[in-house]
């Protein structure tokens, strides 16, 4: 578990701030007659990185927006360390926001982007030059602070949004989808330097994505939306193993779910892609206990590893399988041949009052 600084150290002349809690409750926002968010009641870890997860339309940018005050809910309210900011302007609110497409201003350079804020909150020059070093320190972004936002990449002009957002030391920090607009291989090394930027500040980050891979390894705390409910809030691992619906078991990793007579009678029963053991079709393997005969039916190439799919011997159950390439041989699931499929029971995932 990643521990967060408690606190940061303050430049601007206010006291040092500690890493702010964040509380909604029964928050609840309609559009006429359509509701995008049912009443939600969530407490934020202080210091901690959290992501909002769920898929489009979930709810998930409604409750950032509502966080960040730039729409009004129709029932409900926001507590930031205890007060009630529910109807506090955003300007007010002591918020930083980094948007989807970063909103850079293009006629000014990396530092009066970062300073922007803090001159309009008519900031002295000792504490525009101290928190400016601080803030390029921070974002790997020392040798950049002259050019403009067009002479930078995706991943430089994200970290110039994060520096500006972070510069006048927010209660609270908010990301829309950072990293969707830059490209899968520089995801991955910038979503590590926004997870040590976050670190580093102490501040409290929410994030929306709809990207299961970001939010599960970047985050303390992850909460899945969909269709405007909260469907489980919790630490990474715990989502993941001990998912408590069936959209959050399939929504956060592949996931199987079976329903056949001979495990638990029937019931839903959830089984990772990676925890499903493929063998030869051989009486020893079938020996094995809930080792079903399959055919497969597709065979995926996914590099470390290879995806099976496979029709059980019932006819009606899919199974789907992630083999490690170092671990297995292909040939035993060569395409339409006969295979032995294991659904060990200690891999069983159930949830709800099951």
């Amino acid at each position: 578990m990643r521990l967060p600084l408690a606190k940061e150290k303050d430049v601007t002349g206010m006291t040092e701030r500690k890493a702010a809690n964040l509380q909604l409750k029964a928050l609840t926002k309609k559009y006429g007659e359509q509701t995008a968010l049912y009443e939600t009641t969530l407490n934020i870890p202080a210091g901690r990185f959290t992501s909002i997860l769920g898929p489009s339309g979930c709810g998930k940018s409604t409750t950032l927006m509502l966080i960040a005050g730039l729409e009004k809910p129709t029932a409900g309210c926001v507590l930031v360390d205890g007060d009630d900011v529910t109807n506090t302007p955003v300007e007010e609110r002591g918020i930083g926001i980094v948007f989807q497409n970063y909103a850079l201003f293009p006629n000014l350079t990396v530092k009066e982007n970062i300073l922007y804020g803090l001159r309009a909150r008519k900031a002295s020059e000792a504490t525009l030059s101290s928190r400016l070093y601080e803030m390029l320190e921070l974002t790997y972004l020392t040798d950049l602070s002259e050019r403009y936002p067009a002479e930078l990449s995706g991943g430089q002009q994200q970290r110039v949004a994060i520096a500006r957002a972070l510069a006048p030391h927010p209660r609270l920090l908010l990301l829309d989808e950072p990293l969707s607009a830059l490209d899968a291989w520089s995801r991955a090394s910038i979503g590590e330097q926004l997870r040590a930027i976050q670190e580093a500040s102490g501040v409290t980050t929410v994030m929306v994505t709809h990207d299961r891979q970001e939010a599960l390894s970047l985050s303390d705390y992850v909460v899945v939306m969909n269709a405007g409910h909260v469907e489980q809030a919790d630490e990474p691992n715990d989502i993941y193993d001990r998912p408590a619906s069936e959209f959050v078991a399939t929504f956060v990793g592949g996931m199987n779910i079976v329903r056949m007579p001979l495990i638990r009678e029937g019931a839903a029963t959830g089984l990772r892609y990676a925890d499903v053991k493929l063998y030869r079709a051989t009486e020893a393997a079938l020996t094995r206990p809930y080792t079903f005969v399959g055919q497969v039916q597709a065979v995926q190439f996914m590099g470390d590893a290879v995806r099976v799919k496979v029709l059980l011997n019932d006819f009606q159950t899919t199974i789907t399988a992630d083999a490690l390439r170092i671990n297995t041989d292909r040939s035993v699931f060569s395409l339409h041949s006969l295979i032995a499929v294991e659904l060990p029971e200690s891999a069983w995932r159930t949830w709800g009052a099951q």
